[in-house]
């Protein structure tokens, strides 16, 4: 049967009107979303609601990272609002329906999640690497993220192992540190430092400080940072004895890395910041045969910045990351179990849910080095 256009509204009116109805009835609580006008704003949002295939936590700690801080600096076209955003967290679980259960999930169970949620189908998937899904879904981007009193977690991500048991030795504070840690992890796979390396890093904030201290735990030779920001370089000199800092303000990179590697170059290079001259720079101070990793993305195009010749008659190796996966995330939490990773120690500021937008601020004006935000 043909059905009207003046019938197709009244039944929109009627759902939406259900909808609104039964959405007032539920319990409110705070979460900083992206708006309809694509603004981000703390407002009141409806509570989860438990069913058989989801879980349910609540938040105890939520970790603004470098893309929310793009974000709150330039929007993102990869968001459909409104959406609840934060995707790296750690919190107890409040909720575990029927599937979780069936999974050894408990109420009380304290747990972080991987964010990036693979459709377990694609070859990626199926060869472990789920970060690299074709069809990628992630926490705080189609689904509601943690800048929240609570955060749903859809049976998908249960079923794809996304969810992680804390282990009782690891604060929820470290926990929720842990995913931009494994992304480090992640891209160091690829560069197999060795005890004869020379390591140089550019950017010392948390994610080059984390690269800074996995490549000493495998045994770099040499950790060399470039910064140009003097307070947040002298944070990092203050967390991680023993660095060699350069400041491109005050000193010539290439001729310093080839004075303190005794003219070799670095081993490997990793761009921890996106600047596109970096990319450039990476493949003038990389020894032969050195590795180097394109850890931070370019806003908008990132072309141009790759010199073809440098890379084929000095054999580099060139390598891109994308996100981590729960098993990388695991061995971050490994590693602070077994003290050989402090991640609470990066911790400059915690705010209040409600008081989110100054943790922003304070990223943005006083070069603070991990920001998290508790409901």
């Amino acid at each position: 049967m043909e059905i009207s256009k003046e019938e197709l509204e009244n039944m929109v009116r009627r759902a939406v009107s259900q909808y609104i109805s039964k959405d007032e009835g539920r319990e409110k609580m705070k979460a900083l979303i992206m708006n309809e006008n694509r603004e981000m704003v703390v407002e009141d949002m409806p509570v989860p609601i438990p069913s058989e295939n989801n879980m349910i936590v609540k938040i105890k700690y939520a970790s603004i990272c470098g893309t929310d801080f793009r974000t709150f600096r330039q929007g993102s076209s990869k968001i459909n609002p409104p959406r609840i955003l934060g995707h790296e967290s750690a919190g107890m679980v409040i909720h575990a329906g029927a599937y979780a259960k069936s999974k050894g999930f408990r109420e009380g169970d304290r747990v972080t999640v991987a964010p990036a949620i693979g459709c377990g189908k694609c070859w990626s998937c199926k060869t472990g690497h789920t970060n690299m899904c074709d069809s990628l879904e992630t926490l705080g981007f189609q689904y509601e993220g943690a800048f929240a009193e609570q955060m749903e977690i859809p049976r998908h991500a249960i079923e794809m192992g996304n969810v992680i048991k804390i282990p009782d030795n690891v604060s929820d504070m470290s926990a929720a540190l842990s995913e931009p840690a494994a992304c480090a992890y992640n891209a160091q796979t690829y560069l197999n430092i060795r005890p004869d390396d020379y390591v140089v890093i550019y950017g010392s904030g948390y994610i080059g400080c984390i690269h800074a201290e996995l490549a000493r735990l495998a045994g770099a030779s040499k950790v060399i940072m470039v910064e140009i920001a003097k307070p947040r370089a002298e944070i990092a000199e203050k967390m991680i004895p023993g660095i060699i800092m350069i400041n491109p303000n005050e000193q010539n990179t290439v001729e310093e890395v080839k004075r303190v590697t005794g003219g070799r170059g670095a081993n490997v290079v990793i761009t921890a910041l996106s600047v596109p001259s970096v990319h450039t720079e990476a493949q003038q101070i990389a020894a032969k045969m050195g590795r180097i990793s394109l850890f931070g993305g370019i806003a908008g195009d990132g072309k141009g910045y790759l010199d073809s010749n440098l890379i084929h008659y000095k054999e580099l190796s060139m390598h891109g990351v994308h996100a981590t996966t729960a098993e990388m995330m695991k061995k971050i939490m490994e590693y602070v179990s077994e003290g050989r990773l402090n991640l609470e120690k990066y911790v400059s500021d915690v705010y209040d849910l409600k008081d989110i937008m100054k943790g922003f601020e304070a990223i943005r004006d006083r070069n603070a080095m991990k920001v998290l935000v508790r409901p």
